[in-house]
């Protein structure tokens, strides 16, 4: 057991860069012309999810890394959070449409890992 005083915690600007180095790579302009992706709500969604399931993938091979995974992925969260409340989702409604994001991610990131592990064989 370690005591807290002394337990690493991950800095929130690290986070953050990290977070936004996905968002920008994930909203390059190549994917919406060249490669087809809709520049809409949706495709742009798709492009986080795929970009942040290959960083939170790498990360939870890595012991080391997982704490960090996990503090990227909640800062992901917070962020569909506040960008539901910005699209005018009412404060009663935000709940229910998080519980439709999670089920996105996830449903998302397994189509991507699953396409990911067929190509590598």
């Amino acid at each position: 057991m370690k005591f807290p005083l002394f337990r690493h915690r991950v800095r929130s600007d690290t986070i953050s860069a990290l977070y936004g180095t996905i968002v920008a790579q994930a909203r390059l302009p190549c994917f919406y012309r060249e490669y087809g992706v809709p520049d809409t709500v949706s495709g742009r969604f798709d492009l986080l999810v795929l970009h942040l399931t290959l960083v939170l993938d790498r990360m939870a091979d890595e012991q080391q890394l997982r704490e960090l995974g996990q503090a990227l992925f909640d800062h992901f969260c917070s962020d569909m959070d506040r960008n539901l409340r910005e699209m005018g989702i009412g404060d009663l409604s935000v709940p229910k449409h998080m519980q439709s994001v999670g089920e996105a991610f996830y449903g998302r990131a397994e189509a991507y890992r699953s396409g990911l592990a067929r190509t590598s064989e």
